[in-house]
C-alpha cells in the first residue's frame, strides 16, 4: 500500500513571526517566517500580529494560509523548517528528487541506497551525508553527459 504524503492538521501562530505546525504523520515543527515576510510583498501584511494570528490549515491540509491571502504549500513549510534547523542538504535532496520526478524507489536506485533511507533524507529524520549530496550531483552530471 502506498503511504499518503503528510498533510497539515494543525497550525498556531506564535510570537514574532513563528508558526508551529503539526503534520498528519505526527511531526511538529516550528518555522520562523520573518525572512519571508520581509522579502516578499505578498507576505508583508503578516508583519501585523493580528493578521499573522489568522494562520490556518487550508486545502485539506496541503496549504498553510492567512486571511490576507498569503499562503505556503505544506511541503515548503517542511523545507523551511529543515533549512532553519541546519539541514539544508535535506532540502537540496528533496529538490533533486522532485526535479528528476523520482519516486522513493527510483531515487534509491539512482544513488544506491535503500528506499527507507531516501524517505528519511526527504523527511529530515536523517541528515543527508556529504557523499550522498555528491552522489546526487554526480548522477545529474552523468545524465547531462549522456544526453
Amino acid at each position: 500500500m502506498k503511504k499518503q504524503a503528510a498533510r497539515l492538521v494543525c497550525v498556531s501562530a506564535g510570537p514574532g513571526s513563528l508558526v508551529s505546525v503539526t503534520y498528519s504523520d505526527g511531526r511538529q515543527l516550528r518555522v520562523d517566517m520573518s525572512e519571508l515576510v520581509a522579502r516578499l510583498a505578498s507576505f508583508a501584511p503578516l508583519e501585523n500580529a493580528t493578521e499573522f494570528a489568522t494562520a490556518k490549515v487550508a486545502d485539506f491540509g496541503w496549504t498553510l494560509e492567512w486571511d490576507c491571502g498569503a499562503s505556503l504549500d505544506a511541503d515548503r513549510v517542511i523545507e523551511m523548517a529543515l533549512a532553519q534547523s541546519g539541514m539544508a542538504a535535506n532540502v537540496d535532496f528533496r529538490h533533486w528528487q522532485d526535479t528528476n520526478r523520482f519516486s522513493l524507489t527510483d531515487a534509491a536506485a539512482a544513488i544506491g541506497v535503500s528506499r527507507r533511507t531516501v524517505s528519511q533524507y526527504r523527511t529530515g529524520s536523517r541528515p543527508v551525508p556529504r557523499y550522498i549530496a555528491l552522489a546526487c550531483k554526480g548522477w545529474d552530471a552523468e545524465q547531462r553527459h549522456a544526453a
